[in-house]
């Protein structure tokens, strides 16, 4: 007699691939932030209104939430709306921080194609970044006044030097081994830059950028403390004055949101130009 053996089909469930569990985890992650988010604020809320602490020390989120509405639902003509004020900081920070980032950018490749312009700006540049910046806001609102220049000038001070370390950094972090193999093959100095040095310096010159960002903030607010007409930190400044608490914090939630959106953006950024570095690989692996 003859049997016809079949496999058995397995009851279990079939485990997830590795690709599949990746996918879950990064679509969850969102999820997890909001939910983390939501939990932190709702503590917040209790431990405020249940220890009956005062506002003008610690406000509510919702006495927070409140003035986020009524500084975006006042027209955008009136200084207590948040529009021209994010309008003018933002403007701000982003010119200062192009040109700034732009010319210690420049100024790094120069120094490494000729060493004797680094042996010259090095002494400057390191000199010039050990004064705290906010030191030096009074003189540039004595030279270029109280609006947009003094605040502009600034934050190019800020942003030029994270970028003209970090591009050095970078262009010297090129191998030998490639370096000798592209001469070999007769390639031109722009070759060897376009095609080896500038790739090789492009995760250092992300990371200046990055940094750049935060001073580039912290700098524009700075600069506004100290005088103007028009920002997020003159804003706060005028809601000090009325001890508008709750309505100081809801500018600082603008800040953060700004900041972190802007560091989105040159997270993103980093992921499309220098997909090819580990870090960037291990990341898209997760």
């Amino acid at each position: 007699m003859t049997t016809n053996a079949r496999p058995m089909a397995s009851s279990g469930p079939t485990p997830a691939s590795p690709r599949t569990r990746r996918a879950f985890a990064a679509s969850s992650r969102p999820l997890l932030l909001i939910a983390v988010t939501i939990g932190f604020f709702a503590v917040w809320e209790a431990a405020v209104t249940l220890t009956g602490t005062n506002e003008i020390i610690v406000p509510k989120p919702s006495s927070i939430f409140r003035a986020l509405v009524d500084g975006f639902i006042e027209p955008v003509d009136s200084r207590a709306s948040f529009f021209p004020h994010i309008r003018q900081t933002l403007s701000e920070v982003l010119a200062g921080y192009a040109v700034g980032s732009g010319t210690g950018l420049v100024l790094a490749t120069l120094s490494v194609r000729f060493a004797i312009i680094e042996f010259l700006l090095r002494p400057f540049v390191v000199a010039l970044q050990s004064m705290p910046k906010i030191a030096l806001a009074p003189i540039l609102i004595v030279w270029f006044g109280f609006g947009f220049n003094s605040k502009f000038a600034l934050v190019i001070l800020a942003t030029f030097f994270p970028l003209f370390v970090n591009g050095i950094a970078g262009f010297k972090s090129v191998e030998e081994g490639p370096l000798r193999m592209m001469r070999s093959f007769g390639a031109t100095q722009w070759q060897i830059f376009t095609k080896l040095t500038f790739p090789t310096a492009l995760p250092y010159i992300f990371a200046g950028l990055e940094i750049a960002m935060v001073h580039a903030i912290t700098s524009a607010i700075a600069a506004e403390f100290l005088g103007g007409q028009l920002g997020l930190g003159v804003m706060i400044q005028q809601l000090q004055q009325l001890l508008d608490v709750p309505g100081m914090f809801s500018v600082l939630m603008i800040l953060a949101l700004v900041g972190w959106l802007l560091n989105l953006t040159l997270a993103f950024a980093r992921r499309k130009v220098v997909y090819w570095a580990p870090v960037e690989r291990r990341t898209a692996d997760r």
